[in-house]
C-alpha cells in the first residue's frame, strides 16, 4: 500500500487499535524508515498525547454514593450476620466504583469527540486554504473584479477552480444564504456552492475543480434560500463579474 492509502490509519495506529493488513503495511513502512509515514505517525501520536492530557477526571456527585448504598443494602434484620453486612458493603462499594469509572469514561468520551471534531475542522480549513493558495498562485489563472456595493474579486484557474473574495457583503436574513454561479457562454448558470459572510462583511468561497475559462461568460452571486437552489432567482442576483475573453 502507498503512503497516501495509509495516511488515514495514522491516528488509529497511534491509539493502538489498528490491526489486519493495514497494520502490517504500516509497520513495514515504519521499519524501512519511510519519511512520510514516520512523520505522519509522529504527528498522530502527538495528537493522541494532547487528547490524553486534555481529559479532566470527573468526580461523581456526593449524593450518588448514598443512592447506590440505598439500592443494594438489605433491610436490617434482627439476626443479620456480620458476614452478610460485610458482603452488602463490599457490593455497594464495588457498584460505586463502577459508576465512578463509568462517569469518567463518559466524560472522556465526550471530550475526545469534541477534540476530534475540532481537529477535523482545522484539517479541513487548512486543506481549503491550501487549495485557495494554489489557485491564486496558478500562472494560468484569470482575475476579474467587481465593485458596486459589495466589492472584491474572482479568480478562475483552469485546474484549481474558482475563488470568490468579497468585502462589504450584507448580512443575511434568517433562512437565507449566498450562492455562487458559474455562467457559461450561451448556457444555463451552474451552481458553485453556498456561503455566508463573516461578521465584518467579508467572505471567501472556493469552488474546487477544473473550469473552462474560455467558455465562461461570468461568475455571479445571488441571495437564495438556505441550502441553495438549482437555478438563480433573477431579482436576487447581486453580483455579476464578467469574465469575457
Amino acid at each position: 500500500m502507498s503512503c497516501d492509502e495509509l495516511k488515514d490509519n495514522y491516528e488509529i495506529y497511534a491509539l493502538g487499535v489498528l490491526d489486519g493488513p493495514e497494520l502490517d503495511e504500516l509497520q513495514e513502512h515504519l521499519g524501512r524508515r519511510c519519511e512520510t509515514c514516520t512523520a505522519g505517525v509522529r504527528n498522530a501520536q502527538n495528537v493522541v498525547a494532547m487528547m490524553a492530557n486534555a481529559v479532566t477526571p470527573v468526580e461523581p456527585p456526593k449524593r450518588l454514593r448514598k443512592r447506590v448504598l440505598a439500592m443494594v443494602q438489605p433491610e436490617p434484620e434482627p439476626r443479620t450476620s456480620r458476614m452478610t453486612w460485610l458482603f452488602a458493603l463490599t457490593t455497594a462499594l464495588s457498584l460505586f466504583l463502577l459508576v465512578h469509572l463509568w462517569l469518567r469514561h463518559e466524560e472522556s468520551h465526550r471530550e475526545f469527540n469534541a477534540f476530534l471534531e475540532k481537529y477535523n475542522q482545522v484539517r479541513a480549513e487548512n486543506a481549503r486554504m491550501n487549495e485557495t493558495l494554489a489557485l491564486l498562485q496558478d500562472p494560468a489563472a484569470k482575475e476579474v473584479t467587481f465593485g458596486k456595493g459589495a466589492r472584491g474579486r474572482v479568480v478562475l484557474s483552469p485546474t484549481h477552480g474558482v475563488a470568490f473574495s468579497g468585502q462589504n457583503m450584507a448580512a443575511l436574513a434568517p433562512g437565507k444564504t449566498y450562492e455562487m454561479w458559474i455562467i457559461p457562454k450561451g448556457g444555463k448558470p451552474v451552481p458553485a456552492g453556498t456561503f455566508a459572510p463573516s461578521a465584518d462583511g467579508s467572505a471567501l468561497h472556493l469552488r474546487a475543480g477544473p473550469v473552462d475559462i474560455a467558455s465562461t461568460a461570468a461568475v455571479a452571486v445571488s441571495i437564495e434560500q438556505a441550502g441553495g437552489v438549482a437555478s438563480p432567482t433573477a431579482d436576487q442576483i447581486i453580483i455579476v463579474a464578467p469574465v469575457g475573453q
